[in-house]
């Protein structure tokens, strides 16, 4: 911020950053990863299933759940875990709306 001697790394992020890097951590208040690739699953497969939230005015999008589920398709143990409990919540997630129609 203008005037302030805070340091706010993600204002010295440039475009190029995130087109040589697959993964940039931003470490403002909060840490946040941004990545154009989730292991197989890239930003062209993901955006069309992409969803989103609104807090405080700022429209935040994230990965929607088949592509979240996708991008658990990995060797490591803790992304097998979150892949099931994932698989588990769209199972619940389908049935409800079952109830809906």
């Amino acid at each position: 911020m203008p005037g302030s001697s805070r340091v706010w790394p993600a204002l010295e992020l440039t475009p190029k950053d995130l087109l040589e890097n697959v993964v940039v951590k931003i470490a403002d208040d909060v840490e946040v990863d941004v990545s154009t690739r989730a292991w197989k699953v890239s930003y062209a497969d993901a955006v069309d299933g992409a969803a989103s939230v609104e807090i405080d005015g700022i429209h935040i999008p994230f990965l929607g759940l088949d592509a979240l589920i996708a991008s658990k398709e990995t060797y490591r143990e803790q992304d097998s875990i979150d892949r099931l409990r994932l698989l588990d919540l769209k199972r619940l997630r389908d049935r409800s709306r079952l109830w809906c129609i």
